[in-house]
């Protein structure tokens, strides 16, 4: 009878022996995928986009998520990597910082270097807004300044026109979804149905509430790709009104289109990953 409880008790700490094995391979290969960043290149042609534009590079980074678990010096070598692809123009999609935005001063110094031609722009998301303990500057106004400083536009219900060869496209950024009152009439301007419009928000399900023919592609993060994913084909989690729908990658709507990234930084503690490699977004724009 001792022989056998002993057995049994030999086997129930192998057990538990896997169990912690296999959870520690599990956290190590989540946390070593935060540090994977992918290229993720599409190509989108659209008719309404003018000639001159055809060709023209856009690179999309999005949920930079600055903090505890994400160093300036990760944003760094994050801004020479955007950098190395040449882009035409660079957008950046809300989130730069996670825990407070006392972090934001060290990521915009870095996000200063970005270089593109046609201009740096970027759009605030929902950590954005959310000071932390002790900090003097409420809401987003911290990272308002932060990228003032870094000669960064801002896009709050706002538009520009980019110029190329005397012809021109709309670039529309609007407030974060969830915690603000995103205006796209005010962004879009004097922008016309003839007019090629890319609009930045950062909360994807903004895209349900454009009419149908007002833009053409919308650039979001947000989801984070699910983070947690079964092999990057279901999340448990996406913080998403419509499910899986703007979980990751190319959703159209109708006639539009909108691509959704995986973003680049975590806001789970630990910082894991499985399934949901952080992305750098690049998209060529074409003519048909």
């Amino acid at each position: 009878m001792a022989r056998k409880r002993s057995r049994n008790t030999l086997r129930l700490r192998y057990v538990v022996l896997a169990i912690i094995l296999v959870a520690a391979a599990v956290m190590a290969y989540g946390y070593g995928e935060t540090f994977r960043v992918e290229i993720k290149e599409y190509h989108f042609s659209h008719s309404d986009l003018p000639q001159a534009f055809s060709g023209v590079r856009v690179a999309f980074v999005s949920d930079i998520h600055r903090g505890p678990f994400f160093s300036q010096k990760r944003v760094r070598a994050l801004v020479e990597r955007v950098s190395s692809l040449n882009p035409d123009v660079t957008v950046l999609g809300g989130d730069y910082v996670y825990l407070g935005t006392k972090y934001a001063d060290s990521c915009f110094a870095e996000l200063a270097h970005l270089r593109a031609p046609l201009g740096r722009f970027a759009v605030l998301g929902n950590h954005d807004y959310e000071s932390g303990a002790n900090e003097s500057q409420p809401g987003p106004q911290a990272t308002i300044k932060a990228a003032k400083k870094a000669g960064i536009t801002l896009l709050q219900n706002q538009g520009v026109w980019l110029e190329k060869d005397k012809e021109r496209v709309r670039l529309a950024g609007v407030t974060d979804y969830s915690v603000d009152k995103p205006n796209l009439q005010l962004a879009l301007g004097d922008a016309a149905a003839k007019d090629f419009v890319l609009l930045v928000s950062h909360n994807p399900d903004f895209a349900e509430e454009v009419p149908n023919g007002a833009v053409d592609l919308v650039l979001s993060g947000h989801t984070h790709g699910g983070q947690i994913t079964f092999f990057g084909l279901w999340a448990p989690y996406v913080p998403s009104n419509y499910g899986q729908k703007y979980r990751t990658g190319l959703v159209s709507r109708d006639s539009l289109t909108v691509i959704v990234s995986n973003g680049i930084g975590t806001s789970t503690i630990p910082p894991l990953r499985m399934g949901a490699r952080p992305q750098i977004v690049l998209v060529t724009l074409e003519r048909p």
